[in-house]
């Protein structure tokens, strides 16, 4: 077979005839971003994400089809190469209509992935809603039931009747393992040796020392008071947090391994610069703070409180980091818990010398309120039954057993319209346009596209205004031997992808709906929920 010479990045490579510029890139281990293409599929030449550029003509080429041709010289990263990806992606995001958060997570201070937690209890699956609750939020029974709920009045069920009781559900959730004997503990990575000291027992403190001792790292909490809890043990009424649910929860924490040193005040009976000295970092989770005692401290302030970097909550004194409302005064709760996880990763990053900061915020497409016909698709696959008197606020401090059982929990669950993503972390889409900061808006008309859902597949949803049209499915179908399959329907700017004849998609999808599912770029094609994966994949 002939060979062929050419350049990739200004290095040497050869290819055999009949190799696409792909191909070759991936020879040399140089990654090109694909969204159209799977190997042992035609190409199809869609998406234009995998645009790279002949410096010898200075055309930009589509890698994925373009055969390399002796002599090339091919940019694969350049500004240029790198501007026409970002503009495909935002001609394609210009069409794109969907949410990759439900606008509940959106609203969440702590970003709790609440779609998921709704799916789990709705299954059953009490333990994995606790760990997904946990992930974010370290004291979930506490805030059950103090939370002031801003992700209730973001819940699109609103638009329907009644929001999903979504901050009792995770109290119901939270307050089935609090009597474990022994206590549920989550997993502690190997100890690391380095040892941070958290000033203040308040939920910010609390929820850094939790995440931190998962990370490895021992964890000192200290507190002027005679009993860790700061606000949430002397400001909030035991009527609305019955004391032993604190108390439970912050025995997880000392189950963990945090050692509390109660009553030693910060400047007083330990000066900041000491403590700088004794432990690999600080965190001042001190509550309110005035001006006089940052400038005790040493610490840089700002009319709110110790000024830190926005990013990494790292102080003016290196190592000591601050959060909660020692940085800016605020009513909730669990804004400060979100605090205090942000700090505990930052001081990770901190002590293991890493510069990358996980702080970046992720690309987003946002959808703002439902149309009324929209809300109708959305409803089609939850539970009708409207807001139930069980679930009323006076059952807030009984026992679940007594309030809510587990079956009435998974129907209020049920009630969730899960007009998020399915495929929030998969999405090439969202990961593309995070990585070539692209902007969502750039090539918007004045009107979106009607959100439609179609839901006759028994286990697939499908959701046309996700579609980039890159094919995928319609070549497996054809593939696969489906006697229908998918096609493209339309011509010029109103192409679709769709079921010839008119016909429903559970006919479409008979053989090939997990393979589908499986190689959809984005959330146009999902499974309706993780429980019927197994299923589908039958098909």
């Amino acid at each position: 077979m002939n060979k062929i010479r050419l350049k990739i990045n200004d290095k040497d490579i050869e290819v055999s005839t009949g190799t696409t510029l792909l191909d070759a890139a991936r020879q040399m281990g140089v990654f090109i971003p694909t969204m159209c293409f799977q190997e042992g599929l035609p190409h199809f030449t869609s998406c234009m994400l995998c645009v790279v550029r002949d410096k010898n003509s200075g055309r930009l080429l589509p890698a994925c089809s373009t055969l390399a041709e002796e002599g090339m010289d091919i940019d694969t990263d350049g500004q240029e190469v790198e501007d026409a990806r970002r503009t495909a992606l935002e001609l394609l995001l210009s069409d794109h209509v969907g949410d990759c958060q439900g606008p509940c997570q959106r609203a969440c201070p702590a970003h709790m992935n609440i779609p998921l937690m709704l799916r789990q209890i709705e299954y059953g699956n009490i333990r994995d809603a606790l760990m997904t609750v946990k992930q974010t939020i370290a004291l979930p029974a506490v805030l059950g039931r103090i939370c002031p709920a801003p992700c209730e009045k973001a819940c699109r069920r609103g638009q329907v009747d009644q929001p999903i009781a979504i901050c009792l559900l995770k109290r119901v959730v939270a307050d089935a393992h609090l009597t474990d004997d022994p206590p549920s503990i989550p997993e502690r990575k190997p100890r690391t040796g380095k040892h941070v000291v958290v000033v203040g027992s308040g939920p910010t403190g609390l929820s850094a020392a939790y995440y931190l001792l998962q990370e490895g790292y021992d964890c000192t909490v200290m507190d002027e008071r005679d009993k860790p809890g700061g606000l949430l043990r002397y400001g909030v009424p035991e009527i609305r947090l019955p004391r032993s649910v604190l108390d439970s929860e912050i025995d997880i924490i000392r189950h963990l391994g945090a050692d509390f040193k109660m009553k030693i005040r910060i400047g007083k009976d330990i000066p900041l610069d000491s403590l700088s000295k004794d432990f690999d970092a600080v965190i001042l989770a001190l509550g309110e703070i005035q001006r006089e005692t940052c400038d005790d401290f040493g610490l840089e302030s700002t009319d709110a409180g110790i000024h830190v970097n926005i990013r990494t909550y790292e102080t003016s004194m290196e190592g000591v980091f601050a959060g909660g409302n020692a940085v800016r005064a605020g009513r909730m709760a669990v804004r400060s818990v979100a605090h205090g996880r942000s700090m505990a990763f930052s001081v990770s990053r901190f002590l293991n010398n890493e510069t990358r900061l996980d702080t970046d915020n992720p690309f987003h497409s946002r959808v703002n309120k439902l149309r009324p016909e929209e809300i109708e698709s959305f409803v089609h696959l939850a539970n009708q039954q409207k807001y139930r008197t069980f679930l009323n606020e006076g059952s807030v401090n009984v026992s679940p057993s007594e309030a809510v059982t587990p079956e009435q929990a998974a129907l209020e669950a049920a009630r969730c319209l899960h007009c998020e993503c399915r495929k929030p972390d998969t999405c090439k889409l969202r990961q593309y346009a995070q990585v070539y900061r692209v902007h969502s808006h750039h090539f918007n008309g004045y009107d979106r596209k009607i959100i439609e859902r179609i839901v006759h597949h028994p286990v697939v949803v499908y959701e046309p205004g996700k579609c980039i049209k890159c094919g995928l499915c319609v070549r497996i179908t054809e593939a696969s031997g489906e006697d229908l399959g998918l096609t493209f329907i339309g011509r010029g700017f109103n192409v679709r992808i769709g079921v010839p004849l008119n016909q429903t998609l559970d006919k479409a999808l008979a053989k090939t709906a997990a393979r589908c599912v499986e190689a959809c770029p984005t959330g146009a094609l999902a499974f309706k929920d993780g429980e019927h994966i197994d299923e589908c994949a039958k098909l």
